[in-house]
């Protein structure tokens, strides 16, 4: 038994012959028909049954119209060959149905085009951003594009920058505000910044966007671009919030950028979300190029910053240099300083391959692309645009991202801990993230993982962490109990929202719907009592709008 995401092409025959079949077994469930080849039929003859037989008996059907002819064998040995016939005066759906039913065919279906399950934005420049599917975005999309944790968590990710164009319509949307504080003058919320209501700028001592540079701009877009709003680009999150620091530009400012950070965390966890914010990710593209932590007094301030974020929950990504130096020996600031709260970056090419940059076995961790990574960017001062934006500032924000999207994988025991131990919650990310990285032959023995982000990978290390209780619909495993007369589906869904259950004959006609529910705290599975079905092949299914999960089942 074989069990399949991708919609199989019995299946897909069955979902053309849904809406007539549903309304006489009772059951309203109209669904689309998929795109398929016109005037093709795949035909399987029932063993002895000759090719020039099953045309003249299929030309004998008064739907056929006559104008069946054979167009070739698909696989001899199986007896699935390819009927060609006139769409224009044949009625496609009966035509088939007609077909099947002869005594020397086997099974007749149209010939439909397979729907792959890859979920793409229907921002119109995503066909430029080939670091999204390098990364395989795509494919953790199918269980979350970011937004909030299962407990309700809106996640933030704060970007370290001179300054970004937030009003820029791929960015507007997921700007953080905080709802807690008024520009007033006032601190409303008694967490030391007044006015913090659109983040915070350290150089101005309020929360103006900074400079409003090209480079925050582009970075923010690669994190969390809103996605699928039919505009430009898309980020790794596409509902992810992101805070504004600003005015970075000096020693002094990283501390008090980390500083304000680290102050809304703290806040957010000791009133259990009541106040603060729930930051769980910083990015900064900033550094200097060959400097060791202990070469410099402020620089070793700057390594301790970094463990006490983590301690209140926020994992830290930096970018290294961009010159071809090894870290290890030559040192870079901050990638060699030694946290287990800092994920440090180098920069691959759009075909995964290491690009001039910083590396070392301990001191840096993976790869992300960077080299010609298109995002949000400015036209003018002040004037939203697109553009490539590279080198290792490029690469650095897709791991933040990363993170992001990993708090919005829908099983709760997986972040649960977010907030009474946000410690641990975070190394368990940074675990997930650096333990399932693509392999790259350009990092390896380099880097400490010797891989590149891969989002795909990682949602497989939450779903192994989950024991498959999220991720992509799929079935899972399948039972049989009562003589085999009642079969129990164990699935996995990505969200915990009613979904469809569907089993259908191989004619396509609805047998049972029902609505079920996943548990986001147990094994799901249903069950359905085959009794009083006839032996033949059936088709289970599980749906949810567009995303269909289908198993075939044979009852003896």
């Amino acid at each position: 038994m074989r069990i399949n995401n991708v919609i199989p092409a019995l299946l897909l025959s069955v979902l053309a012959f849904q809406t007539a079949s549903a309304q006489s077994s009772g059951f309203s469930a109209p669904v689309s028909s998929p795109a398929r080849k016109p005037g093709e039929l795949i035909v399987r003859l029932a063993p002895g049954t000759g090719v020039e037989e099953a045309v003249r008996d299929i030309n004998a059907l008064p739907v056929s119209e006559g104008t069946a002819r054979f167009s070739r064998n698909i696989v001899a040995e199986w007896r699935y060959l390819l009927i060609a016939f006139d769409e224009s005066r044949v009625n496609a759906p009966a035509f088939a149905a007609a077909c099947a039913a002869l005594p020397g065919i086997e099974s007749a279906q149209l010939n439909h085009q397979l729907e792959y399950r890859g979920v793409e934005p229907n921002d119109p420049d995503w066909y430029q951003q080939s670091d999204m599917t390098l990364i395989n975005a795509p494919d953790a999309w199918l269980s979350s594009t970011g937004g909030l944790t299962p407990s309700g968590d809106t996640i933030v990710v704060a970007v370290l920058e001179k300054g970004a164009l937030f009003n820029h319509p791929d960015l507007a949307a997921n700007r953080y505000w905080n709802w807690n504080d008024l520009p007033d003058g006032l601190d409303n919320d008694n967490n030391g910044f007044p006015d913090d209501f659109g983040g915070w700028d350290v150089a101005s001592y309020n929360d103006g966007t900074g400079n409003n540079g090209a480079h925050g701009t582009g970075v923010c877009g690669i994190i969390g671009a809103v996605g699928n709003n039919g505009v430009g680009v898309t980020g790794v999150n596409w509902k992810v919030k992101i805070m504004n620091v600003s005015g970075v530009e000096y020693d002094d400012d990283i501390i008090e950028a980390y500083y304000y950070v680290y102050v809304v965390r703290k806040q957010y966890n000791e009133s259990n979300g009541a106040k603060g914010a729930f930051v769980v990710a910083t990015n900064a593209s900033f550094g200097y190029n060959n400097q060791f932590p202990d070469s410099n007094p402020n620089f070793t301030t700057w390594c301790q910053l970094y463990d006490t974020l983590g301690h209140v929950g926020v994992l830290n990504m930096g970018a290294t240099s961009n010159q071809d130096v090894n870290v290890d020996t030559d040192g870079d600031m901050p990638t060699s300083c030694p946290s287990e709260f800092l994920i440090t970056v180098t920069n691959v090419n759009k075909l995964g391959s290491r690009v001039p940059g910083g590396y070392g076995k301990t001191s840096i961790d993976l790869g992300a692309p960077g080299t010609g990574t298109y995002s949000t960017t400015n036209a003018g001062a002040n004037t939203p645009g697109y553009g490539n934006i590279g080198g290792t500032s490029a690469a650095t924000p897709h791991v933040t991202g990363a993170v992001a999207l990993l708090y919005s994988m829908g099983c709760e025991s997986f972040t649960s801990d977010a907030v009474s131990s946000p410690a641990a919650c975070a190394r368990r990310i940074r675990d997930v993230i650096l333990n399932n990285t693509a392999p790259s032959l350009s990092l390896k023995d380099i880097t400490v993982t010797g891989g590149i982000l891969d989002l795909k990978l990682a949602l497989g290390g939450v779903t192994e962490l989950c024991e498959g209780k999220v991720g992509p619909l799929s079935f899972l495993k399948i039972r049989n109990y009562q003589d085999n007369n009642l079969v129990r589906l164990y699935y996995q869904t990505p969200l915990f929202f009613a979904y469809n259950f569907r089993v259908f004959n191989a004619l396509g006609q609805l047998m049972h719907e029902k609505q079920i529910i996943p548990d986001q705290f147990s094994e799901n599975y249903v069950e359905f009592d085959t009794s009083n079905l006839p032996k033949g092949v059936y088709m289970y299914s599980i749906s949810r709008g567009e995303t269909v999960a289908t198993v075939k089942i044979v009852k003896n």
